[in-house]
This record gives structure tokens, C-alpha cells and sequence, in this order.
């Protein structure tokens, strides 16, 4: 999983292609926004937030559902645009564990995207991925999905779940997914891993129809640790990836400090064994005021696309070190001006 569960992976810190100082641009400096909070003895992690045509945002967040006890669920938290910024309304859970089977611990890690697929001679609008785990010590997790006819609900899963299956009850498995919707039929989905492929995979997935998936081979990508999610633009694929720098010894050691945000030119090769990711800034403690900054993700149209090529928002999650850090994951924001980086 994104945050708590994250110590059953390790976190490598990778760099960013090297380029002679004359070369290599400066870094961007984000501007940080506080965004919303579950509540006292809540936490938010793991966001996946998408904007509509009419400027409203969909938050889809992983929060325990009672008070300081942790299970994982999937709430929506809608934001509203108004002249002094989003105001977001109180989270709604919308998808919860089973009662038994693949994903009756936690479920978490959601993704969710409009792509028209039909199911059992009915039509759905929009798609949902999401992590499920059977083990509560967060190994053996995998990846299902769940449908809607409409962005808020009620989301329904998929009779064939789990849809990235994992066997090795030993290991983390696979979760952590993001889609991105290459065309009428197909999806790419990325995702963390511990198969034989490394860290971070991508799979194309042809799915308008879900009586006949078509799940494509598993890709390797490189120079990637975990927690990466990808959006895409005409020009670049952006990544934005937790990772340690400084030395972590305070509670939650597994938490990564940094979350960093990079790009590569879509005239790239994103599966290169050549390391062609490039830095263009990030939050540390210096720029959140918070010892851990996790979880991030990238505020995309509903098809995982950016909105636009001026700036680019990432939603991450800080957290304070010591007992309390679980109940400090709060959702912030992370403003980046591309326009000043590109210029």
C-alpha cells in the first residue's frame, strides 16, 4: 500500500539523468496548499484526483472508516472551485473490503478514470483499479477492478477479480496502479511490483468489453522505486515518485521524505535501460515543514491526461514523525510553473 503498509517494499533512491551544469535546468520551488483532512483519528493517503470539464475535482482517497482503527476503504472527497480556491466537501466512503476472499483486509490504492466498457449487457462509464490484500501483514496484494455509470457511484467489482493477480503469499506482490486510457479500447496500467520485472511495470489492457479482457505482457520500468505514478501530456510523461534522502531513524522509517516530480520527453523510450528521467523539482522538509512528504499523485483530466502544459499539481501526504504519525496524513498540494520551467 502507498503509506503505512509501504515498509514491505524497498524504497531506492534513483537519480536523474546526468547532463553538464550548462545543461541542466534549475529546479522548480512548488507552492504548497493544505487541502483537507479526514478528521481526528483519520488519515488520507494515497490520492487519485481528476478534474471534469465543468473544473470540479474528484478525490479519491484510501481513510480508515472508524475512528483510529486501521482498515483501509476508498472514500471520495468533491472539490468545488470557487474565487478563493477548492473548497472540498466531507469525504463519502464508496468502496469497502469483502467480507471474504482477495481483498477482505484492506482496499486501497484507488484509480479511477472514464472509459466506457460494457458488462454484463450493460454499459459503464467509468473504471476503477484498485489494491486488495488477504494478509494483514500487507503481503499478497493485488490489483482489482471496479465499475460505475457514474463518477460518484455506486462503484461495483469486477466477478473476476483479482484483475493483476499475484501467487507468492510471501511477498508484497502487485498494487499501487495508475491508468491511463490510451484509446477507446485499451488502458495502460502502471503499477508497483515484485515480480521478476522489477519495481514498477506497465501493462496495456484492452478492455471496453469485460467478458473479453486482453491483458497484455508485463513491461519493466527502470530507475523507479516505488509509490510512482505517472501522467502524460502531449509532449512528456511526468512521474512523481516517493523517495528518501536525508537519514530517516525517527517512526515511520519505512515513510519516504521527498516526493519528487520528473519528466520524459514522449520521444523517449519510458522502458530505455538508460536512466532519461529528469528532475524538475520536488517537496522535502524544506518545503512542506513536514519530516515525511509521501504518496503523491498528479491532478490529471479523467482520462489521466494534464490539463494543460502552465503548471501541474501534485497532491502528496506529509506526515509528523514520533506515536502520532499515522493520524497526522492530511492531503496537501504541490503547485509546480511549468511555464517557467519550459520556457
Amino acid at each position: 500500500m502507498k503509506s503505512f503498509f509501504i515498509c514491505l517494499i524497498v524504497v531506492l533512491l534513483w537519480g536523474c539523468q546526468s547532463r553538464t551544469d550548462s545543461e541542466k535546468p534549475l529546479t522548480i520551488t512548488p507552492q504548497i496548499r493544505y487541502e483537507f483532512s479526514g478528521g481526528a483519528g483519520h488519515y488520507n493517503y494515497a490520492p487519485s484526483v481528476i478534474q471534469d470539464q465543468y473544473g470540479i475535482r474528484y478525490g479519491f482517497i484510501c481513510e480508515n472508516r472508524d475512528p483510529f482503527k486501521i482498515v483501509d476503504y476508498v472514500y471520495l472527497y468533491k472539490g468545488i472551485p470557487t474565487v478563493d480556491g477548492y473548497v472540498w466537501q466531507p469525504g463519502t466512503q464508496i468502496i469497502a473490503p469483502s467480507e471474504t476472499g482477495w481483498d477482505n483486509c484492506h482496499i486501497c490504492d484507488p484509480d479511477v478514470r472514464e472509459f466506457k466498457t460494457t458488462y454484463k449487457g450493460e454499459t459503464y462509464n467509468w473504471i476503477m483499479t484498485y489494491l486488495g490484500v488477504d494478509q494483514w501483514d500487507s503481503k499478497h496484494n493485488q490489483i482489482g477492478l471496479a465499475i460505475s455509470k457514474n463518477i460518484e457511484g455506486p462503484y461495483i467489482k469486477f466477478d473476476r477479480n483479482p484483475l493483476i493477480p499475484y501467487e507468492d503469499r510471501t511477498k508484497w506482490g502487485v498494487g499501487q496502479s495508475t491508468t491511463i486510457v490510451k484509446d477507446s479500447t485499451t488502458i495502460q496500467l502502471f503499477y508497483s511490483s515484485t515480480t521478476e520485472n522489477g519495481r514498477f511495470c506497465m501493462r496495456e489492457i484492452k478492455m471496453n468489453d469485460l467478458d473479453n479482457i486482453v491483458i497484455g505482457e508485463e513491461k519493466p520500468i527502470r530507475f523507479m522505486g516505488s509509490n510512482n505514478y505517472p501522467a502524460m501530456s502531449d509532449k512528456n510523461i511526468y512521474m512523481v515518485s516517493e523517495i528518501r534522502v536525508g537519514p530517516i531513524d525517527e517512526i515511520p522509517t519505512w515513510v519516504g521524505d521527498v516526493s519528487r516530480l520528473a519528466y520524459m520527453p514522449r520521444t523517449e523510450d519510458m522502458f530505455s535501460e538508460e536512466n532519461r528521467w529528469i528532475e524538475i523539482g520536488h517537496v522535502g522538509p524544506e518545503e512542506s515543514g513536514f519530516p515525511r512528504n509521501h504518496n503523491p499523485g498528479i491532478l490529471t483530466d479523467t482520462k489521466g491526461y494534464m490539463l494543460n502544459d502552465d503548471e501541474l499539481i501534485m497532491y502528496f501526504t506529509p506526515a509528523m514523525t514520533g506515536e502520532n504519525w499515522l493520524w497526522s496524513y492530511d492531503l496537501y498540494s504541490a503547485t509546480f510553473n511549468l511555464k517557467s520551467y519550459f520556457k
